[in-house]
């Protein structure tokens, strides 16, 4: 299905803004510094795949072992104290956040047939059934 020639054009408009954005650019060059620093990734990667490993034992109803344990949380340590995956770990916040708002309201806009307000997409508290309410 192909979007009206008037969303297209809009769509791209956004992302003219979205890609000028300063905090955009700033988040960009801070993952881009990260994927360009082979030992940053190489340590990321491999905290990531032994916590996956680590994960899928659990669920699969092992106890990781001592050992196994105590490496992943070396390489989480080593991971916290590395500026570039530090600096990455914060842009892919920054990205998700636009990402999220982005379409939130264009999610919501479409479910409701009218642009919604900020309090329609990202609702206060913690939903229906909580009892807080």
């Amino acid at each position: 299905m192909k979007a009206s020639p008037q969303i297209t054009s809009k769509i791209v408009e956004l992302c003219e803004v979205l890609v000028s954005d300063a905090e955009v650019q700033g988040a960009r060059e801070k993952a881009e510094a990260f994927l360009a620093d082979e030992s940053a990734v190489s340590l990321y990667r491999e905290m990531a795949t032994l916590g996956r490993s680590l994960h899928q034992k659990q669920h699969h109803g092992e106890e990781p072992t001592g050992e196994e344990v105590s490496r992943f949380t070396d390489l989480q340590d080593k991971c916290e104290e590395n500026q570039a995956i530090s600096s990455f770990l914060e842009a892919q916040d920054i990205l998700r956040g636009i990402a999220e708002v982005v379409n939130g309201y264009v999610g919501k806009s479409l479910e409701r047939g009218k642009v919604p307000t900020e309090a329609e997409v990202f609702p206060q508290g913690c939903g229906e059934g909580c009892g807080c309410h």
